[in-house]
């Protein structure tokens, strides 16, 4: 099982609704989500599903970062197919599919199939196409964690 975002944007919903109900009820906070969302996936009619880290422990794909995101500036139109499911990544330099080196990226569209292989790095390619990602720091990224205000 790959990365699925709307089941994952549904787990996050039905958890913070835990939250808000332990909070609602007077009860102690409840930092373990797993019983966050036991506790709470059935008053939605849900029934909870074990996953462990070897079925979705993962960074999303190309693909599935683009499916989820089409507005993505890095998903580019297909000259194929004309669909915006045209996704950049990088080949592996020790790969056969580089050729000794001689390709460093490949575009790929997830919807025909179609794929092109290019000489210039990924992060060149960005250049040339003015793309540019965040430095990739959390609070950069709207990312929040228990830290942020340092260890207590």
């Amino acid at each position: 099982m790959g990365f699925d975002p709307c089941e994952h944007r549904i787990r996050q919903i039905i958890i913070k609704a835990g939250k808000l109900l332990r909070e609602a009820k007077g009860l102690p906070t409840e930092k373990n989500i797993t019983i966050l969302y036991d506790e709470t996936a059935l008053l939605f009619g849900i029934e909870p599903i074990r996953l462990s880290s070897t079925e979705v422990d993962h960074l999303p794909t190309p693909e599935e970062s683009a499916r989820a995101n089409s507005d993505n500036p890095l998903v580019q139109i297909c000259p194929k197919c004309g669909e915006k499911s045209y996704v950049p990544s990088s080949i592996c330099q020790g790969c056969k599919e580089s050729e000794n080196g001689k390709y460093k990226m490949k575009l790929e569209c997830y919807r025909c199939k179609h794929s092109e292989r290019l000489e210039k790095w990924l992060v060149q390619w960005m250049n040339e196409n003015q793309i540019e990602i965040p430095d990739g720091m959390k609070r950069n990224l709207g990312i929040k964690t228990v830290t942020d205000d340092g260890l207590k």
